[in-house]
Order: structure tokens, then C-alpha cells, then sequence
């Protein structure tokens, strides 16, 4: 390829190899943004997750090592098939609220609806107590064959209202109750029902929503459902398992502080952990930050996990997901390299405010979409290994777009000091300051670069068709015909 280092994926056949070499590169990658001052951009995956993600099948880690050493030097993990509504899954967001709702019952008559969440509800109470179970037996908090489900019930509600009244858990995304709950009624609805898809559309509704929906003098008699132990559930009131369902599920809303910078959520109502793919982790060694390695990485990732999401003929739309720190400006140039530009901005857990990128494209697009970012890096980062051909005219546009947005982005670095700098409370100074300072050096490089190359391309376009040049030439035209004098 005519570079310094080679690009491959991490197996379970090479995992030996290069497993500790990751770690290493993480906790360097780490301790350098910690002495910038960058706290709480970047939380290590570790060696037990990294691992997990090279023996899974729908996962994917992608490294580059140099050619003299075989030392790693950047390293990206992109990652799908995560379980609906746990701490992974990133689209729970642009579902969670009315308007989805309204979209939901928009899919349906007014007949199908009402039959549906009558349905869907009864067998998210059966799914929640089979969570419960699970939960209390693997913590050994009670012996359940003692207790009756009210008591079960008592028990479960106090102990995730003691998290959410904990000012350092809050019953967080995170919280391991909290994940487990979401993981294992998902893992119900699915292999006793296998109705994932409306368990998803119907997360949120709850008892009260119900009633409002089948009108609150019939008081929902006519819910029952056989559950997957075959025992006859019958709810003709608001008992103690809905009691604690509902107060459980309205712990659980999430914190969307801004949602401008999305133009249209409805495009990506339709997005589920089935057809979305999440560009999870890219790091680079600051040595070899301004090599677009982490882009090219990344690129090959999304191409493999493409493959499995396309397999899946249901999914008719495919989606790529990023979450960062609003600080984090080289993540997003990332996530925006690759088409996520429209974000929310949303508290994913204590401390840990995010903004959560998101693209969508139809089935059909896909080849395109990879064809253009396929000539996008060939062209900016001299990576093409199926050495693609690429027009002269292709190139200059691809350079063009990158320059003004390069452009854009050091614009709005400098207004945001500008800004900073007449507010003495906010004023950047010290290792914030030479943050920005450094994006803004960089910012400039790599324009320098961009047009450096539009200027080598001219050149080389320009003797291309100068030794093509076969019959007249003047210093205003040239000809390549045949004939002696050109036709006027």
C-alpha cells in the first residue's frame, strides 16, 4: 500500500497477539487526555471487554500496527446486536417520547391498537416478574420460595427506590439492577413471545396510559394472558406487580436536555439494536493522530458489521450510532466524517452527559454510501487497497468538501474563544486554552494539506493531458485530432 502500517482485524486467532497491545494503547491514549486536561472524554473499554468484543460475531475490533515494529497505533471498536433499552443501546433515545407514541399509533387502526397494548402490557408484567426472579435470586437478597408475590414486590421496589433516592446512583443507566431488569425482560419477550418488536414500540406505556387509551371505565378486564410457564395471569385491577412495574419504568426516563441539532427525529424512530451499528470506540496514538487512521479503521469496521446487519432481510433501514463528550471535537469530526451530524444531547448516566450521534440511510443506499467514503479516504488519506479508480474530477470535489468543511470547523474553534474571551467566568486559560489552541493548529494543517494535494493534483492533471496531447497545440487550445488544421 505505500504506508508505514498495516490495517487488520483482531480475531480469536490472533487475540494473544495483540489483546495486551490495545490495553496498553488505551491507558496511554487515557493518560494523555487526562494531562490536557480532558477529564471524562474517554472511559477504557479494558481487556475483559475488548476481549468480548473480539470473540463476539457482531462485533468487530480493527487495529493498525507499523510495518518496522509491529507496534499497535491506533485501534477502533464498532459494535452491534446490543439489547433493547440496556445502557448499550443507543437508539432508546429517539423513541422515548409522545411523538413516537403518536407515530407508533399511526401504524395501527384504532381496533389493532388498543388490542395490541392490551397484549403487549400483560406480557411486559410477566416479563417483568420473571426479571424480578432472577435478580433477587442473583443477588441472594431473598428466599423466594418464602415470599408471596406481594412481598416479592415490596421487596424489588425498595431496593431500586433506594438506588433512585442514592444522590450517587439515581437507579442510573448504568446501575446494574437497572441494566439486568432491561436485560432479561427483553430476553423474555423474545424467547417465550418473540414480540421484540412491539415490546420495543410499547416500551413506555404503562397502567395509566393504558386506561387512557381503552377508556377508564372498563378498567382494563379484559387483560389476560397465558405466560410462558402456562399460568393463567389475570389483571382486573391495579395489583402490586403492575404497582411496581410502572413506578420501576417511570425511574427510568431518560434526561434529554436538547434536541435542536436534530432536524427530524422521525427519521430514526425506526432505528432498533437489530439494524444499528455503533461506532463505539476509535483511538489513536498521539504520535500518529493527524494519519486519518482512525477514520480508515473505522471504515473497515462499519463494512464488516454491514454485512451482518444486510444478512437480516427485515431491516429495510440501516443506522450508524456514535455517543461522545461535547468536548470531545476529534470524536465528532469522526462521527461527522462518517454522515453523523444530526445529534441529541442527552445524560447517559451520573457525570456522564453525552451528545448521541445518529445516520440513516434505506438498504439500497448502502453500496453508494460505502463507495463514497471508499473514494472519500483514498483521496484524503492515501488508503486504497483495492486500489479504486478515481476521476480527476472526483478527487478536486472530495477535496473541495473536505476543505470547506476543515473551513467551517476552524471558524466556529475561533468563535468559541472569541466568545469565551469576553466572559471572565467562562474565559479559557491554562490546558483548556492550549486545548483549543492545538485544534485550531491542527484545524490549519490540515487545510495546508488538503489544498497541498488539490495543488499536486492539478499538476498531475495537467501533464497527464499534456502528454496525451497528440496533434496542434497553442497556448490557448490544444487538439488531439489527427487533422492538420483544427475545424473552425
Amino acid at each position: 500500500m505505500g504506508k508505514d502500517y498495516e490495517v487488520f482485524e483482531v480475531t480469536k486467532d490472533n487475540e494473544k497477539d495483540y489483546l495486551q497491545e490495545i490495553v496498553n494503547l488505551e491507558n496511554l491514549v487515557l493518560e494523555k487526555m487526562e494531562k490536557e486536561g480532558k477529564i471524562g472524554q474517554l472511559f477504557t473499554t479494558g481487556e475483559e471487554g475488548i476481549s468480548e468484543y473480539i470473540k463476539s460475531k457482531s462485533n468487530h475490533v480493527f487495529i493498525a500496527t507499523k510495518n518496522n515494529d509491529n507496534k499497535t497505533i491506533s485501534a477502533a471498536y464498532i459494535t452491534q446486536g446490543q439489547i433493547p433499552f440496556t445502557y448499550n443501546d443507543i437508539t432508546k433515545y429517539f423513541k422515548s417520547n409522545d411523538n413516537y407514541q403518536e407515530y407508533v399509533k399511526s401504524k395501527y387502526s384504532e381496533q389493532e391498537y388498543k388490542k395490541m397494548i392490551r397484549e403487549v402490557y400483560i406480557r411486559k408484567i410477566c416479563a417483568f416478574k420473571y426479571a424480578r426472579d432472577i435478580i433477587l435470586n442473583k443477588n441472594k437478597l431473598l428466599d423466594l420460595t418464602q415470599l408471596s408475590e406481594d412481598e416479592k414486590n415490596e421487596y424489588f421496589l425498595k431496593t431500586v427506590e433506594d438506588e433512585y433516592n442514592n444522590p450517587y446512583n439515581k437507579f442510573h443507566e448504568k446501575s446494574e439492577i437497572r441494566d439486568d431488569l432491561n436485560k432479561y425482560m427483553s430476553v423474555y419477550m423474545k424467547n417465550v413471545y418473540d414480540d421484540m418488536k412491539r415490546y420495543e414500540q410499547l416500551y413506555w406505556i404503562d397502567f395509566i396510559k393504558l386506561q387512557q387509551e381503552l377508556g377508564k371505565n372498563k378498567q382494563c378486564k379484559e387483560l389476560q394472558e397465558k405466560s410462558g410457564e402456562d399460568k393463567e395471569v389475570e389483571v382486573n385491577k391495579f395489583d402490586s406487580t403492575m404497582k411496581a412495574y410502572d413506578k420501576i419504568l417511570s425511574f427510568q426516563k431518560y434526561k434529554i436536555y436538547d434536541i435542536s441539532h436534530c432536524k427530524d427525529m422521525r427519521k430514526y424512530y425506526e432505528a432498533n439494536t437489530n439494524n444499528t451499528i455503533e461506532l463505539d470506540t476509535y483511538i489513536t496514538h498521539p504520535d500518529n493522530r493527524e494519519k486519518g487512521i482512525a477514520r480508515i479503521l473505522t471504515f473497515e469496521g462499519i463494512k464488516k458489521s454491514l454485512e451482518r446487519v444486510l444478512s437480516k432481510k427485515e431491516n429495510e433501514k440501516i443506522f450508524l450510532v456514535s455517543t461522545l463528550h461535547q468536548e470531545n471535537f476529534s470524536s465528532k469530526y469522526v462521527s461527522e466524517f462518517f454522515g453523523l451530524e444530526d445529534y441529541i444531547f442527552v445524560n447517559r448516566r451520573n457525570g456522564r452527559d453525552r451528545q448521541v450521534h445518529i445516520f440513516g440511510m434505506d438498504r439500497e443506499q448502502v453500496p453508494e454510501y460505502l463507495e463514497e467514503m471508499e473514494k472519500k479516504i483514498a483521496v484524503l488519506y492515501d488508503y486504497n487497497p483495492n486500489n479504486i479508480e478515481i476521476s480527476y474530477e472526483e478527487k478536486n470535489d472530495i477535496l473541495d468538501e473536505q476543505i470547506k468543511y476543515e473551513a467551517k470547523e476552524l471558524q466556529n474553534l475561533e468563535k468559541i474563544i472569541k466568545a469565551k474571551s469576553f466572559d471572565s467566568e467562562q474565559r479559557f486559560t491554562g490546558k483548556k486554552l492550549q486545548n483549543f489552541e492545538s485544534l485550531i493548529s491542527v484545524k490549519k494543517n490540515k487545510i495546508k494539506t488538503f489544498r497541498q494535494k488539490q495543488d499536486e493534483l492539478l499538476k498531475e492533471e495537467s501533464n497527464k493531458r499534456k502528454s496525451n496531447i497528440g496533434g496542434f497545440k497553442s497556448d490557448n487550445f490544444d487538439f488531439s485530432s489527427d487533422n492538420d488544421e483544427p475545424e473552425l
